[in-house]
């Protein structure tokens, strides 16, 4: 059901509109993407518009919150931070024909209480770029992995998260 027709029932039927607008954006569908939400980050998954790249958006839900470098070892630096992955696992639909990359600036955030700092970018979303290439059928399985942090906290990491997009929602997403 579209938006537009929830509010519309709802203004015949004597809903309030405030409980209609958020049944309406509950229903609201994306064809185009994947998401999901982790240890206070939003992750969205597409393709480009040529169907090159799998982008992947990170958004922390707070302000002040930042996402790791993807350049970040996978265990951190000396054990501090987690970087910010997205990989494809063999058999799926979708095959990695490149590195990771990511459209932000990198800085260099020191740990607070040690001599070490860690690759980071600037607070708020960052999207990263997978070159890819997609098979005509079949499921795929990305892998995704991130940490974020503000200044006086860091969430706890995800690491290895599923995404499964089925055939359908891969066509979809083309």
């Amino acid at each position: 059901m579209k938006p537009s027709t929830v509010l519309t029932v709802a203004a015949l039927s004597g809903i309030p509109v405030l409980t209609a607008l958020g049944l309406a954006l509950t229903l609201h569908h994306h064809p185009h993407e994947v998401a999901f939400s982790d240890q206070g980050v939003n992750v969205v998954m597409r393709l480009s518009q040529d169907g090159d790249r799998l982008l992947t958006t990170f958004t922390p839900q707070r302000p002040g919150f930042h996402l790791s470098s993807v350049g970040l070892p996978a265990g951190g630096i000396e054990g501090f931070g987690r970087p910010t992955a997205t990989r494809i696992e063999v058999g799926g639909a979708l095959r990695s024909r490149g590195p990771l990359v990511a459209q932000a600036p990198v800085r260099m955030l020191p740990v607070r209480g040690t001599h070490l700092a860690v690759p980071a970018y600037p607070d708020g979303p960052v999207t990263t770029e997978l070159p890819v290439a997609v098979d005509e059928h079949g499921d795929a399985r990305v892998v995704v992995s991130y940490a974020a942090c503000s200044s006086q906290v860091c969430l706890l990491p995800v690491t290895g998260h599923p995404v499964e997009i089925p055939a359908a929602a891969l066509a979809d997403m083309r």
